[in-house]
């Protein structure tokens, strides 16, 4: 990829710029992390209760809304604490500086973010992906074998010689391969990642060079988008690499409209969502050119003590991240939907191939 391509944007031609993945962790995510802290409580009413759909109008709509309202808040908290500790002695001089700073962190800082989000995903929204080799419909063959993280991926006889004879091999998160000689079990070829909000292929550490890359919820609902750039360019402090990755037609997502239809196949009911998994199968094995049945791997839906097959090798706040994840989706109902698919051909277990 050269330096600056462009893509086609609002009926004009656009310049994007590549992207390079940076590692997790160190100074700036944690300076990251304790800002994002302090603005949870101004995020959460919207994050719970906005369920309006990620457009470009709904965008446009909530920059000037969350720009409006956060200059107002801005302007009434500051007058408010500034008349409060007006004519007070100088001891209370650092009780008012410290005031204004939590005013700032609580209410000016989440809105600016809310703003800038929305400002960003007017334009990610417009990007053209229609080239984008998926969906263009360019598969690399007609075989799919999509590689879940449950642990049975690496118990038993290592298939990873198998894996990797496949043509389209789907992996996801913040999977590993080489990590204590996985790639023996799940091989060494990922042809597509599937990512949550935490924009797993923007790290170094989970960086799979050449792999398409497919965010799974990300137009669920509008807010939902604006999850998948607060966390990475917010928490992270790496809002540049995220407006890149998130810019590039190279990156595409789930439609809205095959969300919609995988949650009422699987009966999901209120704020339970599909696991990316379920959302990569339902994609391939209803996608032309794919032959059927789709085969997959190392998938326990959370039936075990332990939730991935690298549990030993990730970090704690992963795990801790994973058992919350879990509870947001339906593993009983997603196995009676696999059960489903195998019952009608269309999907098949690795290990019954090779069985």
């Amino acid at each position: 990829m050269g330096e600056v391509d462009s893509v086609r944007m609002g009926g004009l031609d656009q310049p994007f710029l590549p992207w390079t993945p940076v590692s997790g962790g160190g100074f700036r995510s944690i300076l990251g992390r304790f800002i994002s802290f302090w603005a949870y409580p101004a995020l959460l009413p919207y994050a719970v209760f906005s369920h309006c759909p990620a457009t470009v109008a709904n965008a446009k709509w909530f920059r000037a809304y969350f720009a409006i309202l956060g200059s107002a808040g801005s302007i009434v908290g500051h007058t408010f604490l500034y008349r409060k500790f007006a004519g007070s002695d100088r001891g209370s001089t650092l009780y008012h500086a410290l005031a204004h700073l939590l005013w700032a962190a609580t209410w000016d800082d989440p809105y600016a973010w809310l703003c800038g989000i929305s400002h960003q995903l007017i334009k990610i929204f417009s990007v053209n992906r229609t080239e984008n080799r998926l969906n263009a419909g360019r598969l690399k063959g007609p075989k799919v074998l999509i590689v879940g993280n449950g642990p049975s991926a690496v118990e038993g006889e290592p298939f990873g010689e198998r894996i990797d004879q496949f043509d389209e091999v789907v992996h996801f998160n913040n999977f590993q391969t080489k990590a204590a000689g996985m790639e023996r079990w799940v091989g060494s070829k990922t042809t597509v990642h599937f990512s949550d909000g935490v924009l797993y292929p923007t790290f170094t550490e989970y960086h799979v060079p050449g792999a398409d890359i497919v965010l799974s919820l990300f137009v669920d609902r509008y807010m939902v988008a604006g999850s998948y750039v607060i966390l990475r360019a917010g928490a992270d402090l790496q809002y540049r690499l995220t407006s890149r990755f998130l810019m590039h037609p190279d990156t595409t997502w789930i439609e809205k409209a095959d969300i919609d239809v995988l949650k009422k196949e699987l009966g999901l009911k209120g704020v339970k969502h599909p696991t990316s998994g379920m959302l990569a199968i339902h994609y391939f094995v209803n996608k032309p050119g794919v032959e059927l049945p789709v085969y997959i791997h190392g998938f326990d839906f959370f039936m075990g003590p332990k939730i991935h097959y690298f549990h030993d090798h990730e970090p704690l706040y992963e795990r801790l991240n994973n058992n919350i994840g879990v509870n947001m989706h339906s593993p009983h109902l997603e196995k009676l939907y696999v059960e489903k698919l195998i019952a009608e051909g269309k999907v098949r277990f690795l290990k019954e191939k090779v069985g």
